[in-house]
């Protein structure tokens, strides 16, 4: 098998779960077809494996998939992936979905590395200015503008990212991302003495009716006071102040920690929820903590796999829909490829054969 797309010769990655075919990060399989191909993830192209290296491949990919973690499914296909990362499609469909976190986890080690990255080049042309005397003169003056260019851009992205809030005087509250950044996790059965600095008397901002039903987001800003926030912004407003919390945080070793506690819990409520009663008993996920001297309930106190967690299953709903999306493509995608792999089947075996080969595997399925 090859292991460069032969229509735009990127790299099709290699996969550790499959002794008979380790090429692929991306597979795609069919079982009742015995069709098997490496997905190329730069230009979406449908890769068939040779005919003669598929059949073990794909009876070990099926019995792999059995265990996998699926994200979306339809009636035709579904989306998965192994563990040791490698994704999945089956042609066919599958059980019922679980969490996409596994895919927005990987965006959090790449937003990680690409933090790092620029702090890295940041810090080297700072040392490179500062030391070098002839550089001084010559590259200073567009390293610092530079600078200030970024610093800029970062400060006109925040104060654009505002969030409303809607209140029961008409006009909503407008908060900034700097504001959230006061954002406490709090069990809906915690009383206002337990939390500290929250007034007793009821926030203006609570929706009428029952509050969600293990947690609430209270926000605690210098020189007002506390606000308990409806429930129709709560989503948002976490995933806000957690993109910005979790800016420099994301290490393989934390992300595959905190998925896979939300892979345990198993419901993005039910990692709110567990959350929020850690913090309010003062414990947390991993030893070390970011804010340990910060106030108990807030967010950006918590420690990284807390966090990176509260991330993963606020973004839970966004994930399911993009992988919804994703699997309507692919079923295009599989279209086209399932002609062209039918078509050069039928040149290399003998006419009939596969559909014999079907008919055999189905009776002996029948006979277990």
């Amino acid at each position: 098998m090859y292991t460069h797309c032969p229509h735009c010769t990127a790299s099709l990655g290699t996969n550790e779960v499959l002794e008979d075919f380790p090429v692929g990060e991306r597979l795609a399989y069919d079982l009742d077809r015995g069709r098997l191909w490496a997905l190329c993830s730069r230009c979406r192209t449908w890769n068939l494996a040779p005919i003669h290296e598929r059949w073990e491949a794909v009876e070990a990919l099926e019995r792999l998939f059995e265990t996998a973690h699926v994200g979306a499914r339809t009636e035709r296909m579904a989306l998965g992936r192994l563990a040791d990362g490698t994704e999945v499609v089956r042609v066919g469909g599958a059980e019922e979905g679980e969490l996409a976190g596994w895919r927005y986890a990987r965006r959090l080690e790449t937003r990680a590395r690409r933090v790092r990255r620029t702090g890295w080049v940041t810090g080297g042309a700072a040392f490179a200015v500062v030391s070098l005397p002839l550089s001084t003169a010559l590259v200073a003056p567009f390293f610092f503008t530079a600078l200030g260019g970024s610093a800029a851009y970062q400060l006109w992205k925040r104060a654009r990212t505002r969030l409303e809030v809607p209140r029961d005087t008409g006009d909503p509250l407008i908060l900034s991302v700097g504001d959230l950044s006061g954002l406490r996790l709090v069990p809906a059965d915690a009383v206002a003495g337990e939390t500290p600095g929250l007034s007793a008397v009821p926030s203006p901002l609570v929706e009428e009716g029952r509050p969600p039903p293990e947690w609430r987001l209270e926000l605690h800003r210098w020189g007002y006071r506390p606000l308990v926030l409806p429930e129709s912004v709560q989503g948002r407003a976490m995933r806000l102040a957690l993109a910005e919390a979790n800016r420099e945080v994301g290490k393989p070793r934390q992300v595959n920690r905190a998925l896979d506690r939300v892979l345990e819990l198993g419901r993005p409520d039910r990692v709110i929820a567990e959350a929020a009663r850690t913090l309010h008993e003062g414990r947390a996920w991993e030893t070390t903590l970011s804010g340990a001297f910060g106030p108990r309930h807030r967010i950006r106190s918590a420690d990284p796999v807390l966090r990176l967690a509260l991330e993963i299953a606020a973004n839970e709903e966004l994930e399911v829909r993009a992988l919804e999306g994703e699997l309507h493509l692919l079923e295009k995608e599989w279209k086209e490829a399932e002609e062209i792999a039918a078509i050069a089947d039928d040149l290399l075996l003998p006419r009939g054969l596969l559909r014999r080969l079907r008919q055999m595997k189905r009776e002996a399925g029948r006979g277990e």
